[in-house]
């Protein structure tokens, strides 16, 4: 079990091959003002797994059958990681306010903080219709940042079992070391939705909505033969 906090001013993508991906920055000119709590911030995290060789049951056939199989869950309990909500709508100073709101060309700009605060309880059906009342952000004047911080609100949280089952026989003929393994993986074993954090762009559709998932139940069988 590990509980913690992971603060920054902006977390770096380290799955593009190396290259370094672009960085959202509300405000060039002060960084330090979207310091908070990582992308990758994850407050509570508990992780267990167990492998129980099975030594068989009974007699005779029962004990060869039974015999041989080694189990091993995986069990995986996360808290939501944080995610900002922004828009990005572009300048238009002759119409309603609606983003770029310090005209620096970036259409990536904070709202101002809502009545309810920067935190907001949820459960995984407030993700599927909508996390967030309607109107509930307000917008600045034109040259000014909205005051709602980077990373306040948590995205729905994770959980997954998976399994392992394998299964040795002996194979004589290829001396002492000679076996043959059969192996089957069931990932997400019990096929929970986890859902992916929700649509952030108070400009886009589906905002406050969690329109996708992650980690579907997947089955691998593996067989191996060893000598």
């Amino acid at each position: 079990y590990t509980y913690g906090k992971s603060l920054d001013y902006t977390s770096s993508n380290d799955n593009d091959n190396g290259h370094g991906g672009a960085e959202n920055i509300y405000d060039a000119a002060h960084v330090s003002a979207q310091y908070g709590r990582a992308n990758f911030d994850s407050r509570q995290r508990f992780s267990g797994d167990l492998v129980w060789d099975i030594p068989g049951f009974g007699n005779g056939l029962s004990h060869a059958v039974t015999s041989g199989w080694t189990l091993a869950p995986v069990i995986i309990l996360q808290s939501g990681q944080p995610f900002s909500v922004i828009t990005s709508a572009p300048y238009n100073p002759a119409g309603p306010v609606e983003g770029d709101f310090n005209a620096d060309g970036f259409d990536y700009d904070a709202p101002n903080t809502p009545s309810f605060g920067n935190h907001i309880s949820s459960s995984r059906s407030d993700f599927v219709k909508g996390l967030f009342p309607v109107g509930a952000f307000t917008y600045p004047t034109y040259g000014q940042e909205g005051n709602l911080g980077r990373n306040t609100y948590d995205g729905p949280g994770f959980a997954v079992v998976n399994m392992s089952v394998e299964r040795t026989f002996k194979i004589s003929k290829l001396g002492e070391g000679g076996l043959f393994e059969m192996r089957g993986e069931i990932f997400n074993l019990f096929n929970r939705v986890n859902l992916t954090a929700p649509n952030n762009d108070l400009y886009g559709s589906y905002f406050g909505q969690s329109t996708g998932v992650s980690t579907p139940r997947q089955i691998q069988l593996v067989a191996h033969i060893r000598f």
